[in-house]
């Protein structure tokens, strides 16, 4: 793999002010990665080499006459400050454009994005409230359920409340679909739920749906297969009894032996295991028999 496809793969998505939560998220690591003291000056920041005047106060440092130190420090402000520019988009980069310092820059997008302490808590409120009317839906799989569920923790993650996995845990048995209520009741029978890891408990529960769903499909077969033989019983009943009928015409003679034919080639199926569904007999069939008797 070449340098740049090795680079695109640890590349965060482009900020677009849209997704700055996973952004910020992902940032973080892009910059750490390059160097832990570069992501140390978004946190400290960085203020540029100063000297005494001639007139007793201090001047900027003309940038020649740095130290190695001061040098060093400032390459990890650039580093950082390069990092944040290379990955948003021409809007965001409106905001930051006239920043030298890599720190004021993160700021100033966290102020954009987030909004400010206040809007920040108002979201995390609105975001516990829908945490606590989260409930599974008839219709949906643990997987899915699961999904939605981590959705809330990833986003409370984002904006600083992480929400603990004792509170994931309590959220998930209490909001179970009912089908689950017998097995949550006998989980809790046997182990101390509290102590579990969520990542179990959603295991466990995968595997007891994955096989209640198995025996439904048995069970499933095993009603048709029934059914089927059901019918093909009445099916050999109806036609002994046509057959004990003195009709005299060529035509229901020839409709009986197409019927009998039909007759043995569903009884081979049935034979093989192959007969799932009811056997209904051809209407036509039934019509013209129903005719050629009344006729009589």
């Amino acid at each position: 793999m070449d340098s740049a496809s090795s680079n695109s793969l640890f590349k965060p998505p482009v900020l677009d002010g849209s997704n700055y939560a996973m952004w910020k998220s992902r940032i973080r690591y892009t910059i750490k990665a390059l160097d832990e003291r570069t992501w140390q000056s978004i946190l400290n920041g960085w203020t540029p080499p100063k000297t005494l005047g001639p007139e007793g106060d201090y001047i900027l440092k003309p940038e020649t006459t740095w130290s190695t130190e001061e040098i060093s420090i400032s390459s990890y402000n650039a580093k950082a400050l390069n990092a944040i520019f290379s990955i948003v988009d021409m809007r965001m980069y409106g905001i930051i454009a006239d920043c030298t310092v890599a720190k004021n820059a993160w700021e100033a997008l966290q102020e954009h994005c987030e909004g400010s302490k206040s809007v920040k808590r108002t979201k995390i409120t609105l975001l516990n409230s829908k945490f606590e009317n989260l409930i599974m839906d008839e219709t949906e799989t643990i997987a899915e359920y699961d999904h939605r569920l981590r959705q809330f923790a990833t986003e409370a993650y984002y904006l600083g409340a992480s929400i603990a996995n004792e509170a994931l845990m309590n959220k998930v048995l209490r909001s179970l679909a009912e089908k689950f209520n017998g097995k949550i009741w006998a989980l809790k029978e046997v182990k101390d739920t509290s102590k579990m890891k969520l990542t179990d408990l959603i295991s466990t529960l995968k595997i007891f749906e994955l096989n209640s769903s198995t025996q439904k499909k048995d069970k499933g077969k095993s009603i048709a297969l029934q059914v089927s033989n059901e019918s093909y019983d009445d099916a050999v009943n109806l036609t002994q009894e046509f057959s004990k009928l003195d009709l005299g015409d060529e035509s229901i003679s020839l409709l009986t032996k197409k019927f009998n034919t039909y007759l043995k080639k569903m009884k081979e199926n049935q034979d093989a295991g192959q007969r799932q569904k009811q056997l209904a007999l051809p209407s036509p069939v039934k019509n013209q028999i129903q005719s050629s008797v009344q006729d009589k």
